[in-house]
């Protein structure tokens, strides 16, 4: 393997390893959204930014890279892809280029189905703590907040006292 195809595996291995360890601080995360443990979330967030500055730094130095490997390959800079790149290179380093990029594919696809089912256990979450807070303080009740016929609220709807004053 030519030295500069070895340090390209090289960088996405090292993108595989923090995207591993970003999957396993996403499970984390999961568990303790689930659990309700909202103040250890600050400390997984923290950890998935550092995460994601050594992410950025590596896909820095690769993307810098790609020019030179596209170059001594013959590429045009424009079309200087990882798959590109695969296509051009040695059988051996084919091989080895397609199963990382093949690795990185399917954790990039996790990691997006797992942020975005976070996303929506944080959202059903507020959700639920809106509509409790609404139970215990609105004054006003919203199954009975009629409108009248000239779109403001009708002076006759009832109110709710809620479990606490709102105005506490």
């Amino acid at each position: 393997m030519s030295p500069l195809l070895e340090e390209l595996c090289g960088l996405l291995s090292e993108q595989k390893s923090v995207l591993e360890s970003m999957l396993e601080l996403s499970l984390e995360e999961r568990r303790i959204i689930v659990a309700g443990e909202a103040e250890s979330l600050e400390d997984i967030i923290r950890r998935e930014f550092r995460e994601l500055s050594k992410l950025g730094a590596i896909e820095k130095k690769r993307l810098a890279l790609h020019k030179d490997v596209g170059a001594a390959l013959g590429l045009s800079e424009k079309d200087i892809t990882v798959t590109a790149i695969a296509e051009k290179a040695e059988p051996k380093d084919r091989e080895t280029i397609r199963r990382l990029q093949t690795e990185l594919s399917a954790l990039i696809h996790r990691h997006t189905e797992l942020n975005m089912e976070n996303r929506e256990l944080i959202k059903s979450h507020i959700e639920y703590s809106e509509a409790v807070l609404d139970i215990m303080v609105d004054s006003e009740d919203p199954l009975n907040n009629f409108y009248g016929g000239d779109g403001k609220a009708s002076r006759e709807r009832k109110k709710s006292t809620g479990f606490f004053d709102g105005r506490a």
